[in-house]
């Protein structure tokens, strides 16, 4: 994930802030520019620490009126330099969580690694951000959106960005994120779309426990499971794997070790039959193939899957 935080640990050639509030992508009108370089630099002339120690708290409505630029600038800001919410008492996003998994992890989030990344953010598991948020994120579900998002990003298939009326640009190789935008009338089919022929993959995400939350979220579409599921159990009955392909499901990524206990418990029942999707393939996979199985499909036939 790029973050232009000037002083990011992961930036290989940083922009000055004053650069920073010259970029388009910061949307900020002439009069303001030099308001807020002069802010941007006096507040953070650093980078984010361990632990972190905020030199804001925007929680306090007075300090939260002392910025100088408008609030869609800010929130653009908080975007493009995610770092900032080790510096920043506020609430973080979800993708500043990723970023701050891929700094602890020192490198980017890719299929092998992106459940060391879903540890790391995990209050109870892991060993802990390095650096991390001032604060956490309560939203858990678009952490894992934003995990498996960039994955695929790592894989060469990036998020469409939207336009000005929150619907999708279509540009390929992408995915769609369905929890945004206009598209976010969409969300109970599926968390992300991967275009291909013929019909899209719709991606349905979990964290550590499957339920039938999993089972029903395909409704009848073509659809691809990823999660941290640690209960191997979920998965293992002929039963349950005949409704996971009844639903619509071509495959279920699942943690390596997770996936080894199921197929270890699958074949020693004689049930291997069924660990099959519609097209005669594996229906569960270890999370370590997720982008490369995505990269083979997307745009193309989901019959390759």
């Amino acid at each position: 994930m790029l973050c232009l935080h000037p002083h990011c640990p992961a930036a290989s050639n940083p922009l000055s802030w004053q650069q920073l509030v010259d970029n388009p992508a910061l949307g900020l009108q002439a009069g303001t520019k030099a308001a807020a370089a002069a802010w941007l630099n006096a507040h953070f002339p650093n980078g984010p620490t361990v632990p972190p120690s905020p030199v804001l708290n925007l929680l306090s409505p007075w300090q939260a009126q002392q910025i100088p630029m408008p609030k869609a600038a800010f929130d653009r800001l908080l975007r493009v330099c995610p770092c900032l919410y080790n510096q920043i008492k506020i609430p973080s996003s979800a993708r500043a969580i990723v970023h701050f998994c891929e700094l602890t992890l020192g490198t980017p989030i890719t299929s092998a690694n992106v459940h060391d990344a879903f540890l790391i953010q995990h209050p109870h598991k892991g060993p802990g951000f390095n650096p991390g948020p001032a604060m956490p994120c309560g939203a858990g579900g678009a952490i894992m959106e934003s995990l498996c998002s960039e994955v695929l990003t790592s894989a060469g298939i990036p998020a469409m960005f939207t336009d000005a009326t929150g619907w999708p640009i279509w540009k390929m190789p992408g995915h769609v994120l369905m929890n945004s935008g206009k598209m976010a009338s969409l969300q109970a089919l599926g968390d992300i779309l991967i275009p291909c022929a013929p019909t899209n993959l719709v991606i349905s995400i979990k964290s550590e426990v499957a339920r039938e939350r999993l089972l029903y979220s395909a409704n009848s579409i073509e659809g691809v499971g990823f999660g941290f599921f640690k209960e191997p159990e979920e998965f293992w009955t002929s039963s349950r794997m005949s409704l996971y392909k009844r639903m619509g499901f071509s495959a279920i990524y699942m943690p390596d070790a997770t996936h080894a206990a199921v197929m270890n418990r699958v074949l020693a029942a004689g049930d291997a039959r069924h660990a099959v999707n519609i097209n005669g393939t594996d229906l569960y996979r270890p999370l370590s193939v997720f982008g490369d199985d995505m990269n083979r499909v997307v745009g193309r036939s989901s019959a390759l899957l």
